[in-house]
């Protein structure tokens, strides 16, 4: 099934291509228009996802083990899934390297969480060390915020440390979800006297990002903005 997304099809030859891999399905207009939003459209952006090659149903269909690391994803159809780690790793390589016979200059991998190295010709840009280095380098003391998809996805997370000095907090709200889970998260957070929150996702945007801010009051940073500022550095 070929279901990749080119955005802009009529672009000028020196343009560069950015090829975006998301671990469910694509397209993902949510989180691309989240990256044109920082990048402009100066870019060619090219969308693969891991399980283009499933049906909705199989994907529906395949349920996830108790004890198995889950990762949270959308798929074509619009609709919030749980899918298995190991199902989307085994699927990620492919995607990389369909999208390197589109010529793109570079490939994002669309998830901030923690995955092994890729074969490539080029650069491959996993999240996961951007975000947690610049929220680890934004606050040496004090308490943080961490706000995963599901509650699954606690126990992996506290295994990793964010700074000695700082005390996490957990919570969880899914970005596909409804706006009153996002803003009862939002609440239980503003009891908490966090000094910085972090929403560790890539598909939680910039509009969701300023209601916990204003709820809140505390400074947020918000995973897909910051990976494409960096994103613009490296190929520009």
């Amino acid at each position: 099934m070929n279901n990749d997304i080119n955005h802009g099809s009529s672009v000028p030859s020196n343009m560069k291509k950015i090829g975006i891999l998301t671990i469910g399905q694509s397209p993902r207009p949510d989180v691309i228009g989240e990256f044109l939003r920082v990048l402009g459209r100066d870019y060619e952006i090219i969308e693969r996802g891991a399980l283009d090659d499933y049906s909705v149903e199989e994907l529906r269909s395949r349920k996830v083990a108790s004890g198995e690391r889950i990762l949270v994803t959308k798929l074509r159809d619009g609709e919030e899934i749980k899918v298995s780690h190991d199902l989307v790793i085994s699927n990620l390589q492919k995607g990389i390297d369909y999208l390197e016979r589109k010529k793109i200059d570079l490939t994002l991998l669309l998830c901030t969480g923690k995955f092994p190295e890729f074969k490539s010709k080029h650069l491959v840009v996993q999240p996961s060390e951007i975000v947690r280095g610049t929220v680890t380098g934004s606050l040496r003391s004090g308490k943080l915020a961490v706000v995963v998809p599901a509650r699954e996805q606690i126990p992996k997370t506290k295994t990793e440390v964010f700074g000695i000095d700082v005390d996490v907090y957990y919570d969880t709200a899914s970005p596909y979800g409804s706006k009153t889970e996002l803003r009862e998260m939002a609440i239980r957070i503003s009891k908490e006297n966090v000094d910085l929150v972090f929403l560790d996702c890539m598909g939680f945007t910039h509009e969701m990002k300023q209601m916990v801010r204003d709820v809140t009051g505390k400074p947020v940073i918000l995973s897909n903005a910051l990976v494409a500022r960096v994103l613009q550095e490296i190929v520009e």
